[in-house]
């Protein structure tokens, strides 16, 4: 098969998840082979892998990044923690189905055996969460949960089980309503508290999960600027970001870039990515249902 990497990327990175699976279906009947297959045989480095990833549909790819990340070493625990928090319930739900298909273990599991100590006992449930998403928020648990937190931090008891209960059960809107609660109560934002040790990578990683579980477009920005930046241990973040927040909450990831870099995400991308790779998440950042 001839490739033509310009009308790949014109064909596939202005298609919805349902279209891509469309696409891949006729593929397969057509040729008889995975498009997958085919484009990892004749695609390179980057651009092979983002595009691959554009192709899976979302759940498939949440599934695959997950299991690529328990692979791996600590780096890993913030892709598995990030999915974890930024799926919707059903979401995460689809996505510990799809991992029990693809790989014939649970998610749980495999999680749990490739982590250890305060890693696991945060991932762990992270990854098992069925949240309630309603907006109905509880203020007189939120102001009792929001003394919980400050107690154990003033205590460092970062581990504690109080701690992991309230981050891995509540629901993002009560998360918030406790937060709230914490600043107005003490004075000052969680993740402030939680700075004590800037080198202990256990608390980044339970920062990382306030900011998912609040404020995600914070988190991603963040990701992205260390990844364009070469700051960052995470190699595969600048393109998991773009694929995988391309048809979910890309404008806000933009303007809350351009609003703490005062350069614009497009530029920023432009300059530290060349070639194919480049036109392919500069379509994605741009990439609106059609």
């Amino acid at each position: 098969m001839e490739n033509n990497e310009a009308l790949i990327i014109q064909i596939l990175a202005h298609r919805n998840a349902a279209q891509l699976k469309l696409i891949r279906e006729t593929y397969a009947a057509t040729y008889g082979e995975d498009l997958l297959k085919d484009l990892d045989s004749e695609l390179w480095s980057d651009f092979q892998r983002a595009l691959l990833l554009w192709t899976l549909d979302p759940t498939e790819r949440d599934a695959y990044l997950v299991n690529e990340a328990n692979k791996q070493l600590t780096s890993s625990n913030w892709v598995i923690m990030e999915i974890a928090c930024t799926r919707s319930s059903n979401d995460l739900f689809l996505v510990r189905k799809e991992y029990h298909a693809r790989y014939k273990r649970s998610l749980e599991e495999d999680v749990a055996y490739h982590t250890t100590g305060d890693y696991r006992k945060l991932l762990v449930p992270l990854v098992s969460a069925f949240r309630y998403e309603g907006d109905e928020v509880n203020m007189m648990l939120a102001k009792s949960e929001a003394k919980i937190l400050h107690e154990k931090i003033c205590d460092k008891a970062y581990n504690h089980e109080e701690v992991i209960r309230i981050l891995t059960t509540r629901s993002k809107a009560q998360i918030n309503a406790t937060l709230n609660q914490y600043n107005s109560q003490f004075g000052n934002a969680i993740n402030k508290d939680l700075k004590s040790d800037p080198k202990d990578d256990y608390l980044s990683l339970l920062r990382a999960t306030i900011k998912c579980l609040t404020r995600p477009e914070k988190y991603f920005e963040k990701t992205l600027r260390l990844a364009i930046n070469k700051l960052g241990k995470d190699e595969w973040a600048l393109t998991r970001v773009v694929v995988t927040q391309a048809e979910v909450n890309m404008q806000c990831i933009k303007e809350e870039y351009h609003k703490r870099n005062s350069v614009p995400l497009e530029r920023a991308i432009a300059g530290d990515t060349s070639g194919d790779y480049e036109n392919l998440l500069l379509a994605l950042i741009g990439h609106e249902d059609a």
